[in-house]
């Protein structure tokens, strides 16, 4: 049987229910032409239904099989029944003599009392037991048997009831980033991000027969072996720790189309119902953690959110299977990352692309100067991450955080980088061009990888000393002295000019 949480289904689950039959019809019963036969096989039969909406069963029964229910009603299996007779001369006391029978019904939702002398003839007392799953269950009704048909002029001596409940909604499901509520982060390629899924604990929580949510891991994420705890919340949000055996898991692989899946054993279930509170309308919670890695295929979706969502599937206590409910997509968390472009060219000819530079990337300008603490490679996180220009002077930096936790991928805010040059290129005859003197910003959003915001990056040539004793290359050197000789000579003179000057 299958059951969908509908916001209907929610609304409407603190009405009063009551037993399609006719309470008052057990006196007159007695009352039909004639007596009735007391040798005629008797039955008494329970057919319980479940129905999303109650408001919809507005038929009385009359205690013939016959009676129409709703279309929409189903059979519901595993409810119980007490059924007491009551005394022949007051129908609102306990017949002691008869021994009270407690009967549960079967898969089709039925469940019957028979024979003379297991049921002789009177007024029973029927009381549906409580259960967990039953938003509000069936008021108890006063029914004879045999019964007067609906006609008053005969009897019924098979006598059947229609009682019919509305089933508690199943749990609900939710799932955030790094901490409860939030729903957006950031992270580097290779970093670790956490995910908590939230499900809310039904009543029937230590008895349902599955309890079980299941996260189909995003490619571009990779899932941390051993990395699941699952917590039981109360309505304080106190939360406790469960412990291995109270829950299966199963981790994503190939095999299983990388899903993760998370089941509470009947030990979990009765562990996490320790939870559920003593006061209606308030939700106790399981949370499931788990984390995972932006893996390298997040290169190719830059400035995009990389959602992942999780689905609860519940079967509760009278077997019972509820649609499976995921989270919808506008609400799945999700985490992004970013990164830039550069390109190395001659500080004279941009149009000359140089090979071979070299960079790493820092988080703070302080530490760029200092050569410390420079992000770690994704392929390797004991070394610092360092690229180099290729023949195209081209070289990237994929896979950066961006904006602030709480921020989504594409109207987060930027964050600043410093980048240093740690090996200069080699210009067409062999030398090296001259490091960058001091590390170079640059800002990182959901853009900033796009081709048209590359980040241009000049180098200028490295000019050589001239060499010890060479004359021609000298020539300058000698042509600036007699220059700045020349000139401290005129500066001379003139003084002297002016000191001769002042004696005449």
């Amino acid at each position: 049987m299958n059951l969908k949480n509908k916001p209907l289904f929610k609304k409407i689950g603190g009405l009063a229910l009551s037993i399609a039959v006719l309470c008052t019809s057990c006196g007159p019963a007695f009352a039909a032409t004639g007596s009735p036969d007391t040798s005629a096989t008797r039955s008494l039969t329970i057919h319980k239904y479940r129905m999303e909406d109650i408001t919809k069963a507005t038929t009385e029964g009359s205690g013939q099989q016959t009676d129409q229910v709703p279309a929409d009603a189903i059979p519901l299996p595993g409810i119980q029944f007490k059924v007491m007779k009551m005394q022949d001369t007051d129908n609102t006391k306990v017949d002691t003599t008869w021994n009270i029978q407690t009967v549960t019904t079967g898969a089709d939702g039925v469940v019957t009392i028979q024979g003379n002398d297991n049921l002789p003839m009177g007024v029973y007392r029927i009381e549906e037991q409580t259960n967990p799953a039953v938003a509000e269950k069936a008021g108890p009704c006063l029914v004879s048997v045999p019964l007067t048909n609906p006609a008053g002029d005969g009897w019924i001596y098979n006598v059947h009831v229609f009682p019919k409940n509305q089933i508690k909604p199943g749990p609900d499901i939710d799932k955030f980033v790094t901490e409860l509520e939030n729903k957006h982060d950031t992270a580097d390629i290779s970093e670790s991000v956490k995910w908590i899924i939230k499900t809310t604990l039904p009543d029937d929580m230590a008895t349902c027969k599955n309890y079980t949510i299941t996260d189909i891991i995003d490619t571009r994420l990779d899932f941390v072996p051993a990395s699941v705890k699952v917590y039981r919340v109360d309505t304080d949000k106190n939360r406790v720790l469960m412990t291995p055996d109270c829950y299966t898991v199963t981790e994503p692989n190939t095999a299983n189309s990388r899903t993760l899946t998370v089941s509470l054993t009947d030990a979990g279930k009765k562990t996490a119902a320790k939870s559920l509170p003593n006061t209606k309308d308030k939700n106790a919670a399981l949370n499931i953690e788990f984390n995972t890695f932006v893996n390298k295929t997040a290169e190719g979706s830059l400035g995009k959110p990389i959602p992942n969502g999780a689905t609860i599937h519940y079967t509760n206590n009278l077997d019972i299977f509820f649609e499976p409910q995921t989270v919808p997509d506008d609400k799945k968390p999700e985490v992004h990352t970013g990164g830039i472009n550069l390109l190395k060219v001659d500080a004279d000819d941009n149009i000359l692309k140089l090979q071979g530079a070299k960079f790493k990337i820092y988080r703070t300008e302080a530490d760029a100067k200092k050569n410390i603490n420079a992000v770690k490679d994704p392929a390797n996180n004991a070394i610092d991450w360092e690229v180099t220009t290729d023949a195209n002077g081209i070289a990237h930096f994929w896979g950066l955080a961006y904006g602030q936790k709480g921020q989504d991928a594409y109207y987060g805010d930027s964050t600043n980088y410093w980048i240093v040059e740690t090996q200069a290129p080699i210009d067409n005859e062999g030398k090296p061009y001259n490091l960058l003197k001091y590390p170079v910003k640059v800002t990182v959003n959901s853009n900033s990888h796009a081709e048209a915001n590359k980040i241009v990056v000049e180098n200028i040539k490295h000019y050589d000393l001239p060499y010890t004793g060479g004359t021609g290359s000298l020539t300058p050197l000698y042509m600036g002295a007699a220059l700045i000789l020349m000139a401290a000579g005129t500066a001379i003179l003139f003084i002297r000019g002016k000191r001769n000057t002042g004696n005449k």
